[in-house]
């Protein structure tokens, strides 16, 4: 007994010391998982963003109504997920509020094609929002559940978008330089068309006459070149 007596302090110094490692080992698991979790709420906030910012620089492009309901349902769905991860993230409950409405107010596509683009960075902010919204539906993460072959139709809706936006800013472009006398500024924007959709245009009719038009205002401008070039002595063109 006396043995146990002697052992008596140095046994507890050891249980509170093992008590101690547990309850660190505990708090630095907890710490950890809790790292995670403002990491992904802050990925999922961002997503959101992103999606919200690509929808409205594409008031321009007539997106179908079933693709924006689509992207609408994610915006809710990544809200819905950050407040079961964190009911208390800065105005959540607002944002909620705020993307169901959005949902509930869409509706028919718009009638007509893709609107005026006035200049080139409209153009370039345009072109990154397609992106951006193909980019999302390519990933497999979204948490609004997706067939692969209702993806692939919505994929090829914003390729087609892609390639009308670009058709509509170059020809235009090209058209207003050649009526100005720029020819070789015209042709710049034709050549750039061309090369665009040659890169990522989808096989669909709709764009391949995109680039029927494209190459045929080319043809006549190239046609207008040598008709006006300086001729040698022997009839050809300089």
């Amino acid at each position: 007994m006396a043995q146990l007596g002697q052992w008596g302090m140095p046994l507890t110094v050891l249980a509170m010391l093992v008590l101690a490692s547990a309850m660190g080992s505990a708090l630095n698991r907890y710490q950890a998982y809790q790292s995670d979790v403002r990491a992904l709420v802050r990925q999922l906030d961002s997503g959101a963003t992103a999606l919200l910012a690509a929808l409205a620089a594409l008031g321009r492009v007539p997106l179908s109504k079933e693709l924006r309901l689509i992207l609408r349902s994610e915006v809710l769905a990544r809200y819905r997920r950050i407040r079961r991860l964190y009911r208390g993230y800065p105005a959540i409950v607002e944002r909620i509020a705020d993307a169901e409405r959005a949902l509930g107010a869409e509706g028919p596509k718009p009638p007509g094609g893709v609107g005026a683009i006035e200049d080139e960075q409209a153009f370039r902010k345009t072109i990154a929002a397609l992106d951006r919204l193909y980019q999302v539906l390519g990933q497999g993460q979204m948490l609004t559940p997706l067939p692969n072959d209702v993806r692939a139709i919505f994929r090829k809706e914003l390729a087609e978008r892609r390639a009308e936006v670009m058709s509509r800013f170059h020809l235009v472009a090209a058209k207003r330089y050649e009526r100005q006398g720029h020819e070789n500024r015209a042709r710049t924007h034709l050549i750039a068309l061309l090369q665009g959709l040659r890169q990522n245009r989808p096989a669909s009719e709709f764009v391949r006459l995109l680039y029927a038009e494209a190459e045929a205002m080319l043809a006549e401008l190239n046609g207008r070149r040598l008709i006006g070039a300086p001729t040698t002595r022997d009839g050809a063109a300089a």
